[in-house]
């Protein structure tokens, strides 16, 4: 069963604020539009442009309705851009909103037209004086004629340097154990661990940083696990891999891993999504847009280039970390070592700019020459592979940063990352 989302950047979140929340209390309502991201398991609608009202094009009292041509204006942009339409109003309360009698007619008169108009369900979206947000779709019943289903969505998402989500209480409640959650709980307190343990969080590739990343998350009470990973476990992972042991060689890494997570959860109810695909082919991308934050556990270009197109284009977080190892010209001494760890995103800057990818190395994977014998020979590895050591105490050590600077996105400690 299809769940729903909605995420607006944070830009438009300060708009909306200053248009909707008024100084003398009345609600207020405007129009946008949206484009889908649609997941495995989720739909989510992205704001886009925001269609401000004109002077003459809405009435505020009290309550407040909107003017034919207002309404004209609107299923004219959106048919020109393509996207569906977003109906924004305010509420004089706080946290995530119901809907009023008047609200649920407004919505569902709105909705043939929208989507008769543009091909998209109508997004119906509150505003509450806390900056909190609700939404749902209204979808068209397949039965009935007319008929359109409120569909409300689990989270509403907000994205700027900071990840800022409202629940929905009764489709997402928060999971945790406070007896064994006692110590992570004191760092933060019950209401931010509520929201930690709604995440949905997506670790792509289960090597030796990924597998210690879903190790510390499962210990710090995340309970909605998504894992992409496309290989089995070899002899030749045990000594880098977290939870994996000798029973699991020929196993489906996310399998195994997966296994890991439920023996070190502390959340009472954990739920895991494998999905034994990688993140360039359809199956796991779209598995990939199912998540809230992202990270990017992997060593080679092509994967960062499409986990650095999700993090932009669908406004999902990616958490992405490399290792530089130094050694001698015989690999017997080695000089030195460097870690760094990034979230890139919604005006943050790309994997590609820092160093994480180049687009042409990523073009020799897709051809296959990346892993051509006869096309890399006479090639210096330096110039199109980055070194990526996996030597478990470096992994370890950068699987902790990662999930600091995942923390440091939705908590804004700056000062765990001085």
């Amino acid at each position: 069963m299809k769940t729903f989302s909605v995420v607006i950047t944070d830009e438009i979140h300060q708009t909306l604020l200053d248009h909707l929340i008024r100084e003398d209390e009345q609600e207020d309502l405007c129009f946008a539009t949206y484009v889908p991201s649609n997941g495995d398991n989720r739909n989510t609608g992205i704001l886009s442009q925001l269609i401000l009202p004109e002077e003459d094009e809405r009435n505020v009292h009290g309550n407040v309705g909107f003017m034919p041509n207002y309404f004209e204006r609107v299923l004219k942009i959106a048919c020109e851009r393509k996207e569906g339409i977003a109906f924004l109003h305010s509420h004089p309360s706080s946290g995530w909103q119901g809907m009023s009698e008047d609200d649920i007619i407004a919505e569902t008169r709105l909705s043939p037209s929208v989507m008769a108009a543009t091909g998209f369900p109508l997004l119906g979206l509150t505003l509450g004086t806390d900056g909190a947000w609700s939404g749902r779709f209204w979808i068209k019943d397949d039965r009935e004629k007319r008929k359109y289903n409120r569909n409300w969505c689990e989270t509403v998402r907000v994205i700027g340097k900071k990840l800022s989500i409202t629940y929905n209480d009764y489709l997402l409640q928060p999971s945790f154990d406070k007896a064994k959650q006692l110590r992570t709980i004191s760092a933060w307190g019950n209401k931010t661990q509520e929201d930690l343990s709604r995440l949905k969080i997506g670790i792509v590739g289960l090597g030796s940083v990924g597998s210690i990343v879903a190790e510390i998350l499962a210990r710090t009470g995340i309970s909605n696990f998504t894992l992409i990973d496309f290989d089995s476990v070899e002899e030749k992972n045990l000594d880098r891999l977290t939870n994996i042991f000798k029973d699991d060689i020929g196993r489906a890494k996310v399998l195994a891993v997966a296994d890991g997570i439920r023996r070190s959860a502390t959340a009472p109810k954990v739920k895991i999504n494998c999905c034994e695909y990688s993140i360039c082919e359809k199956q796991g991308f779209e598995t990939a847009l199912d998540c809230d934050i992202l990270f990017s556990c992997v060593d080679r270009p092509w994967p960062r280039q499409v986990l650095n197109f999700i993090s932009y284009a669908h406004l999902i977080p990616v958490i992405d970390g490399g290792i530089l190892v130094r050694t001698n010209k015989k690999n017997t001494s080695i000089i030195g070592a460097e870690w760094k760890a990034q979230t890139v995103g919604y005006k943050r800057a790309c994997l590609e700019c820092l160093g994480q990818y180049k687009t042409e190395n990523a073009a020799l994977e897709i051809s296959g020459k990346l892993d051509d014998p006869e096309y890399i020979k006479g090639l210096d590895k330096s110039k199109f592979l980055d070194a990526h050591e996996n030597v478990f105490p470096f992994s370890s050590h950068l699987a902790s940063m990662e999930v600091l600077q995942m923390l440091t996105l939705l908590l804004l400690l700056r000062a765990l990352m001085m």
